[in-house]
Formats: structure tokens, sequence, C-alpha cells
């Protein structure tokens, strides 16, 4: 009787899989599986505020109704969202271009191509491989300094501040006191951007490659030429303005949830869904109250303080103080430089926080830009195209670093579907050494949005190699979007289906030549201290020919304070609570 009771247990013992390990503090098993709920409550919101801001910001004159100006926010909306979904500042193209070409047919524009027409043309351009070369190699690095970014937002705005005053509030493109509403959000969209960006958390973990900052580019100079071809039909003024309120409210939402979450120093999909929840019934319960309030109190006082501030700056003038200059009367400059305002902040916004959260890695995978602090343990990764041919110093060096416990300091590879079935030998050699190999997505040329089936199939594939090849499944999967469809909201759901965690890095290293530069060395230094461990550092070559056996080595020497470990040790699913 004991031995068939024994028996029993030792049977449901082999076919009871292992407990999955569980994520602290996080909402894993609370929010939907598929968040494109959460996302339509976004679109949503968006789409009414700017409904709201609407009414109160355009004229008068025109013969308009409350649907149509939701119909063209919604349509404002839904490609802002699609871009930060995508992290592709070419997937926002190609849904900015056919959203505008909608907007534009529903409110009966005969020549809509032809506005809508510059952003599907940088989409075009990347779809083929020689012209996408054209438009990815391209050093646009001086255009994302933060000296130029903030002028590109700031003149139009303080352009469209100063019409405004030296009209006295009189310009009849836009009503009196109309655009206050929409100048003030637009300084608040601006101001949130600006600290987010000041003061994120990993100060050189930039989300973007340098190609994709050169798409990104492009593509805003594409949205600002669109807007401003708008511009010269004045019948349809209203549809841009209405268009890219929409996309502004998208981004500023965005940007409260990404920046909330960063400030709390959020580790992983769960924890930032937890704060994003909580900074969500903030929201409700200050901001939507606020908003209700600012535009009660803007139908009442508006006209009020409009007069008091003309009676003002009218005395103002009559002291010398401010000319009563020309441009009293433009109302076309005034009309362009609001458009191009907006759209400056929608072509320059999007990428920006794309750089900055992974909106859509944290919502349709288990995403990681770095570990838990504190630890002393980093992640050193690297794709197996960019490791050196000759490999033995590099792992001569990683095995004299090791720490107590390891057989070798730990580098991170990670592998396309081909490099498992042209080299196999190698990845085991490798992994026998105790290096640990992930998932990569394999290139594909064209544009992300179109490639969902190539996408899932191929990570598919890939899964069941490694599977077969290492006898056991991979872990992890790079989120890389450069010539791939590495960022694709299809691909993150695929690999959480197959268990697989999304990584992206919270140090990006792009070599140049044979050794690290200076100002390299010291980003590295003072991101790896600064949280005391948790980073994951991703170096990649910028150049094909270039050997990066002396930079892994130079970097290896410089986290000698720090243990180098496998991705699953920096950023563990129920780490120990370490203060």
């Amino acid at each position: 009787m004991t031995t068939a009771t024994s028996e029993d247990e030792a049977a449901d013992a082999t076919t009871t899989p292992p407990p999955q390990p569980r994520e602290r503090g996080t909402l894993k098993h609370t929010l939907p599986r598929r968040p494109i709920f959460l996302i339509g409550l976004v679109w949503a919101a968006s789409t009414a505020l700017s409904t709201m801001l609407s009414l109160h910001s355009l004229p008068s004159v025109y013969d308009t109704t409350w649907q149509l100006f939701a119909g063209v926010a919604c349509l404002g909306s839904a490609s802002a969202l699609i871009g930060i979904i995508f992290g592709d500042s070419l997937s926002h193209s190609v849904a900015f271009g056919v959203a505008l070409l909608i907007a534009r047919y529903c409110v009966g524009a005969s020549s809509s191509v032809v506005e809508a027409s510059p952003p599907l043309i940088v989409a075009l351009l990347a779809y083929f491989r020689n012209t996408r070369a054209i438009i990815s190699l391209l050093d646009w690095d001086f255009l994302y300094s933060n000296t130029t970014l903030h002028a590109c937002c700031l003149i139009p705005l303080l352009t469209v501040m100063y019409l405004l005053i030296a009209s006295e509030f009189t310009i009849k493109a836009t009503g009196l006191f109309s655009v206050i509403p929409t100048c003030t959000v637009a300084i608040i969209t601006l101001a949130l951007m600006h600290c987010y960006n000041k003061n994120r958390a990993h100060k050189h973990g930039y989300l973007l490659t340098a190609e994709m900052k050169s798409h990104a580019v492009f593509v805003a100079n594409a949205i600002i030429l669109s807007a401003a071809m708008m511009t010269q039909d004045e019948s349809f003024f209203i549809v841009i303005v209405v268009f890219l309120l929409g996309s502004m409210f998208v981004l500023l939402m965005s940007l409260f949830f990404a920046g909330v979450a960063d400030a709390w120093y959020a580790v992983g999909s769960g924890q930032f869904q937890m704060v994003s929840l909580d900074s969500a019934g903030m929201m409700i319960y200050f901001f939507w109250p606020a908003v209700i309030l600012f535009f009660r109190f803007v139908d009442k006082y508006g006209e009020f303080i409009g007069g008091k501030s003309i009676t003002l700056i009218r005395y103002v003038q009559s002291t010398g103080l401010l000319s009563d200059s020309l441009l009293r009367s433009e109302d076309d400059i005034f009309s362009f430089s609001f458009v191009i305002m907006l759209a400056m902040i929608t072509a320059v916004g999007v990428p920006c926080l794309n750089a900055l959260c992974p909106m859509g890695g944290y919502l349709y995978s288990r995403a990681y830009t770095h570990g838990q602090p504190n630890t002393k343990r980093v992640a050193l990764c690297i794709s197996y195209s960019d490791l050196p041919k000759d490999r033995t110093t590099l792992f001569a060096i990683l095995a004299d670093k090791k720490k107590d416990g390891q057989a070798t300091a730990v580098l991170n590879i990670f592998v396309t579907l081909e490099d498992l079935k042209m080299h196999s030998n190698e990845l085991k050699l490798i992994a026998s050494k105790g290096h640990k190999l992930s998932l990569e997505p394999t290139k594909f040329h064209g544009l992300s949005i179109l490639q969902k089936n190539v996408a899932t199939c191929n990570i598919e594939f890939a899964h069941y190699d490694y599977s077969e090849l290492f006898g056991e499944a991979p872990s992890w999967l790079l989120a890389k979007s450069v010539d791939t469809v590495g960022r694709h909201p299809s691909l993150f759901h695929k690999a959480t289906d197959l268990g697989m965690k999304v990584v992206y890095w919270s140090t990006l290293v792009q070599v140049a030549s044979d050794k690290l530069t200076t100002e390299q060395k010291e980003d590295i230094l003072s991101d790896c201290k600064d949280k005391n461990g948790g980073s994951i550092i991703y170096i990649t070559s910028d150049n094909s020919s270039s050997n990066l056996t002396a930079p892994l080595c130079e970097l290896v020497s410089m986290l000698d304070e720090f243990t180098c470990e496998g991705l699953s040790t920096v950023a563990r699913d129920d780490p120990t609570m370490v203060l």
C-alpha cells in the first residue's frame, strides 16, 4: 500500500509543471492580457480632450459640428498612438500620411494626396534597400542636441505668443482669447518633455540607434512640410489643427505615464503597469476635474480677462516698450506659426518619447530596460554578428574577471535564426564556457508595420531551433528595430506566448573604431555607478570592419567592481528587496 502511494506521488511529481516565478509588486495577473482596451482608453480620452479644446480654440466662422472635430481628432490621435506603440518613426510616418489622407477626404478635399504625400514618400523610400540606406546612414546627431530640440519647439510657440500680443488678441484667424487654452496645453507638453528628458533615469540609455535617429529627422521634416502645405488652403486650416491637437494630447498623456514610471524607476513591464495604474487614478481624480474647471473658467471669464489683457497691452504700447508691429494684421503668418507649433511638438515629441520609454514593449510583453539597482550586477550584451572572429583573448579576459561562484564573467550574446542554423557548433562551444545566449530578430528590408506575419513566424522558428539545439527554451528576446521587425507589437505578443521576456538596454555603446572613446567610457561608468547595478549595456559596431575585441576587453576591465551576469540574474522576477 505504501509502495503504491509512493509511486502515485512520483507520477504526480513528474506530470506537474514546475511553478513559475512570481513578479513581486506587479499587476501581472490583474491587467488584461491584450492591452487594446488600455490603448483604446487613451485614444478615447485624447479624442475627447482635443475635441473640447478645438471647440474653444478654432474660429466660429467655419460651419462645423462637434462630430467633425471628433472624427479628425480621432485620426490624429491614432497616428500618434501607432508611432508610440510601434516605437518606430517610419511607422509613425505611414500612419500620419494615411490618417491625414482620410481626414482630408472626410471633409471633401479634392487634392488631398499632395498635402499628405511627404510622410508617405519617406515611408516609400524606407521600403527599398538602396534608398533606405540613404536615409539611415546620415549623421544627424547635432539635431538631437538639447539646444536644437528646444529651439525647434519654442520658436514657433514664441512666435504665436508674440503675434497674439502684438495684435491685441484680435487676429481673426483664431478669435478673441481662443488660442490661449491651446498654447497652455502646448507649454505643458513641452515642459513635461523637457523635464522627462533632463531627469531621465538613464542619461545615456537612448533606445534609438543612430539609424533610427536619422529616420526620425526625415519623418519630422516630412510631417512639418505636410502641415505647412495644409495651411495654404484656408478652408481646410481647421483639419490640420484639430488633427495635430489629437496627436498632441496622445503625446501629453504618454509622456505623463512614462515620466512618472521613470521617476519611480519601475523595473519591467509589471512595475510599469502598476505605476501607470496609480498615475491613471491620479489623472482621473485630479487632472480631469482640473480640465473641466479650466474650460468652465474660460467660458465664464474669458472675455473679461481678454479685455483686461488688451487694456494692459495698449498701456504698455503707449509707454513705447512694445511697438505696434506691422505683423499686427498678418493673419496668415499667425495661422502658419500656430500650425507649425503643433506640428513641431508632434514631430519632435514622438521620437523623443520612443528614445526614452519602450511603451509598446511595456504593454505587449514583459520588457526590461534595466534590472534591479543596488545589486552590483550588470549585463554585458552583444549580437553574435558583432563578435570578433578570434575570441580567444576575449574569453580569456572574461574568465580572468570572474567573481566568486562564477565559471566566467558572463557575456549575453544575441543570435538570429540564421546564426542557429549556420553556426550551431560554435554556439554550443560558447554556451559551454558559461555565456548566455538569447534570441534576436532576423533582419528584414521594408517597413516593420507591414511585417506582422514575417515577424511572428521568424521568432517561432528561432524559438524551436534554439530549444532543439540547447535542450531548453530561450528566455530573452532583443528588441532591435533597425532593418528588422524587432519592435512590432505582434512580435512582443508572440514572445510572451512563448515564455520569453524582451530586453532593451540602459546604456547603448555604438563603436566606430577599434577602441572606446573617452566619452563612452565616462558614460558607461556614470550609468553603472549611478544605480549601483542593474545596468544592461548593449555594445554594437557602427562599422562592419571594426574589431570589437579591444572595446570589449576595455569594457570588462572598467567594470571590475561589478559582476557581469546573465540577463535573468540582473533582471529577476522575484528579487530580494535591497534598499
